[in-house]
């Protein structure tokens, strides 16, 4: 198989897995809405880091695995506070 081909082949293995494969984002920690709670982007890049790093291969990543990453990285803030005002704009 010449170089070409490789590239090739390569490409098309390429575009499948990226039809069947499963991605979490930071979005997906950005998104979730806890009364008294929210993650910065830094944060939520930080959590997404370290529940790639650190689930169990044997049961994947769950919703269950990105709420106890969450609850791990977000900051508890009052409405009202400039944390809070940052958050929210």
């Amino acid at each position: 198989m010449n170089y070409q081909e490789k590239y090739k082949k390569l490409l098309e293995e390429f575009e499948t897995y990226k039809e069947e494969s499963i991605k979490w984002s930071v979005e997906d920690f950005t998104s979730l809405e806890k009364d008294g709670y929210q993650i910065t982007d830094d944060n939520a890049k930080q959590a997404l880091n370290d529940m790639i790093r650190h689930h169990d291969c044997n049961y994947g990543i769950t919703w269950d695995t990105v709420n106890y990453y969450f609850d791990k990285y977000a900051d508890a803030v009052e409405e009202g506070t400039e944390l809070w005002r940052t958050n929210n704009q």
